[in-house]
Order: C-alpha cells, then structure tokens, then sequence
C-alpha cells in the first residue's frame, strides 16, 4: 500500500523537475524533437500581450521576433494587427507594404495581406484606392485557389463602396442646398 502511495509522489516530482528543466532550457516542438526558434518564441510573446490588449507590449516582442528574422513577413503582418488594434493606421500600413515585400510563395499569408490592405483603403474612406484594393485581392484570389481566401468578399465590398460613394454625392448636394439657404438667410437679416 504504501510503496502505491510513494509512485504518484515521485511521477509528480519528476513532471514537476523536468517541466522546470522545460523551462530553463530550449523549448520544444509538441513531439519533443525540435527546438522552437527564438523568432516564434518572440511571435508567440507578442501573441500573448495582443490577445491581453496589450499592443505596445505585441508591437515591441514583434519588434524583437523581426530582429531575428527580418525578412519574415508573418513578423510584419502581426506589428500591423497590433498597430491597426491601437487605430495606428499609418504605421499599420508600413508594417503591411514591408510584409508584402517579404511574403514570398506563402499565398495564404499574401492574401491575407491583400485583405487587410484593401480593409485599411477602406478604413481610411479612399474608395477609390480600396476599390483597387479588392480588385487585386479578388484577382489573387482566383489566381491561387490554394491559398485560404474569402473570394466572394470583393464584390459584396465594392458594393458597399459604391454605396458610401453614392451617399457622399448626395450628401454633398443636400448640404450645398443648406450652405445656399444659410447664406440667403444671412443676407435677409
């Protein structure tokens, strides 16, 4: 009886021991055969303060996770989520441009990329620019049936487009009629 008390006493002592010895250490794989890289070690620190709302804190482990691999575009996409989170748009979009540059053949990630884009031009009320914008995705989308792409986005968008752009016209003709009306009612008095 007593050495079936002992067993489970010194299991947890060993899981405890070499969780802490895990943790000292390199990190490894789900499997225990490779060792995580200090890039997706910084990504997943960065993932871990965006999901606590703690932009600032994503955008700097981003920061240090690109130091390691500067020419990996996943480390600049995830600096312009946690821009775009702060409503950083300007920075948001650098961080995209430098993400297209360096996405290479991962089409997933490239249209992800051309998704965000197009939501940022219209974010930033460029209708024109965003109309563009879906445009590319749209054709990227169809171009690489592989890649995980929202293809029946861009149309039901550029409707939406077309929608504001029409409500702007008419608005600016309504608020031309009251700029006019003001103005003759100025000069009455």
């Amino acid at each position: 009886m007593r050495k079936w008390l002992v067993f489970p006493v010194a299991v947890l002592t060993l899981s405890v021991a070499s969780a802490s010895l895990a943790q000292d250490g390199p990190r490894k794989d789900p499997d225990g055969i490779k060792g995580i890289s200090p890039f997706w070690e910084d990504l997943k620190r960065g993932d871990n303060a965006y999901v606590a709302r703690d932009y600032d804190g994503a955008i700097a482990a981003y920061t240090d996770a690109l130091r390691k691999e500067p020419q990996n575009a996943l480390g600049h996409y995830r600096i312009g989520e946690a821009h775009l989170a702060k409503n950083d748009m300007r920075e948001a979009e650098a961080s995209w441009v430098a993400a297209l540059r360096f996405v290479g053949a991962d089409h997933t990630l490239k249209g992800k990329i051309l998704f965000v884009m197009a939501d940022l031009r219209e974010r930033q009320a460029s209708y024109d620019d965003a109309t563009d914008s879906w445009g590319k995705y749209e054709g990227f989308a169809k171009s690489q049936p592989e890649a995980k792409t929202y293809p029946a986005t861009p149309p039901e968008r550029v409707k939406v487009i077309a929608t504001w752009k029409k409500m702007q016209a008419d608005y600016a003709l309504v608020k031309a009629r009251i700029e006019k009306r003001l103005k003759e009612i100025d000069k009455k008095k």
